[in-house]
């Protein structure tokens, strides 16, 4: 039988687990710690929100030690998450280019081959690469965009998307770009990964070769 305290863990739990994706072996002591669901060369962990304001969230892991207190089953608690996940981070789409605009409040001239890229994350642009693992999402995406889509990992918070169509040099050139992008903007504790991942009707999402 649960106990009282048991119940109200689970219902605090329902309100306020949510799931962050991390790049498995840079953080292979944690992944072993929590409660989490392996993706290609990633890992879903389940976190628990501590505060979230206007100010921002603070949020830490939920270890296995963590979990036997709810009274719940692992799957239980990562379904619990990956709702409230989809509740609390609803997902956003936008085109990089626009984005930057708005965020410098200047207009900026572009090139006519210019890639159109595009930003997936969520309504708080946070954590929300989370996305990137949301097999029905990227198919959508790429439904609208009408082409296959290759997808960098730009950090934690988010990652880029682009139509294959669109992209001249190569699965090379973008692993180069993601590269350089790691080493010289990205904090070490916010890079997603190194790969570059692919998404067609036929295999899904995919780490490009």
């Amino acid at each position: 039988m649960r106990t009282l305290e048991q119940e109200v863990l689970k219902k605090i739990a329902k309100k306020s687990l949510f799931v962050k994706l991390i790049n498995t072996e840079r953080n292979e002591s944690l992944v072993e710690q929590s409660i989490s669901k392996e993706f290609l060369d990633l890992s879903a962990v389940v976190r628990v929100v501590l505060k979230m304001d206007k100010e921002g969230m603070t949020s830490k892991i939920l270890s296995k030690e963590d979990a036997e207190m709810l009274g719940m089953t692992e799957e239980e608690i990562y379904a619990a998450a990956l709702k409230n996940t989809l509740r609390l981070f609803p997902p956003k789409l936008m085109n990089l280019w626009e984005y930057v605009e708005q965020s410098i409040g200047v207009g900026l001239s572009r090139r006519e081959d210019e890639v159109t890229t595009y930003i997936l994350t969520n309504q708080k642009e946070v954590d929300g690469a989370f996305y990137l693992m949301s097999q029905e999402l990227v198919g959508a995406i790429a439904e609208m965009l009408e082409d296959d889509l290759y997808i960098l990992p730009s950090s934690v918070n988010e990652v880029l998307l682009v139509r294959v169509s669109e992209v001249r040099e190569g699965v090379d050139g973008l692993k180069a770009m993601v590269r350089d992008v790691n080493e010289t903007i990205v904090a070490e504790k916010e890079i997603l990964s190194y790969s570059v991942y692919h998404y067609d009707k036929e295999h899904g999402i995919t780490i490009a070769a």
